[in-house]
């Protein structure tokens, strides 16, 4: 909702949408001549459109919604039964001035124009998920703003609320170096290389008595590892098939990984199966093959590059 209820009629309303001219006739006429505020609602009216996303912040939170319609309901036209105010009480129309409403003792409100959303995303903290130019915009002090250029902070922030993942520096650092680590991946000159750093990799997370398993004559009827990692405290062995691949790695390395745990025991420990690629995605029938026949987890080039920042990068020597 928006004020200026001295406009809140449909007659107005009209005049309104009828273009800059008319618009600015009617304000300086009604209101003070040249008034900034107009602007306000200039774009309330004319400018927000069906599917936009209006961000309205509270003092430690904020809400995100999507204006549903076109239609902009005054004073006249608004159903009466969904007249309350932002702290929830009840207001009706003033019989004497029907464009404005009251409260039951008599106090006049002032909101005037009024359209449909649906909420995105309510109550969102600001200190834990507004980045610091949405966080500066939410200050701004007048009625509303065009904060279209930012939209990508306001998508980050419903995303970070629904994956539970506040915003902190650790993680804001890792977000801005992936792209600079997965270069440098990409960049590893052989297949052995690659493998050396999947190697250091498990070292660094913990994994001990790392295993280089022989090259199978017959990889498609006994399967291929290129690592095999054990966590001594958890009984956990991770065997993993590496790929230096580029663009999107298909279902042979998962069909590999399966088989070599078909045919190989890793004795009292459980095993755990990864398939780490520089790839940018997995093909459909790698992600069907390794969910449904063994959980087979697929780590992309980007994610690899996200784990190893995240475990540091001391073990890191090739």
């Amino acid at each position: 909702s928006i004020g200026f209820s001295d406009f809140s009629t449909e007659e107005y309303l009209t005049t309104l949408k009828a273009g800059w001219d008319q618009f600015e006739g009617l304000f300086n006429e009604t209101w003070e001549p040249g008034c900034r505020t107009r602007y306000n609602l200039w774009r309330f009216i004319n400018e927000m459109k069906a599917g936009d996303i209006v961000v309205i912040p509270y003092p430690y939170t904020f809400t995100v919604c999507r204006i549903s319609d076109d239609v902009i309901f005054t004073n006249e036209t608004i159903d009466n039964n969904l007249l309350y105010d932002w702290n929830n009480e009840k207001v009706i129309i003033d019989e004497e001035q029907p464009n404005y409403l009251k409260y039951k003792d008599g106090r006049i409100v002032d909101i005037g124009f009024y359209r449909k959303v649906e909420i995105i995303q309510s109550d969102i903290s600001r200190s834990d998920y507004a980045k610091q130019e949405l966080f500066s915009r939410m200050k701004v002090r007048q009625t509303n703003v065009n904060i279209s250029d930012i939209g990508y902070l306001v998508d980050d922030a419903v995303e970070r609320v629904r994956r539970n993942q506040p915003l902190n520096l650790k993680e804001d650092i890792i977000e801005k170096a992936i792209s600079t680590v997965l270069e440098s991946i990409k960049a590893i000159p052989n297949d052995q290389s690659f493998e050396n750093l999947v190697e250091c990799y498990l070292r660094t997370i913990g994994g001990k008595n790392i295993e280089k398993p022989a090259k199978n004559e017959s990889p498609t009827e006994n399967g291929d590892a290129d690592r095999i990692a054990y966590f001594e405290e958890l009984k956990v062995a991770v065997i993993v098939q590496a790929k230096k691949h580029i663009g999107i790695t298909d279902s042979w390395a998962v069909e590999q990984i399966i088989s070599y745990k078909r045919n190989h025991t890793t004795d009292d420990y459980t095993s755990l199966l990864w398939v780490i690629s520089t790839c940018d995605d997995y093909s459909e029938d790698a992600k069907r093959l390794a969910q449904e026949t063994n959980g087979v987890r697929l780590i992309t080039g980007a994610e690899f590059a996200k784990m190893i920042l995240n475990a540091g990068l001391s073990e890191i020597n090739i």
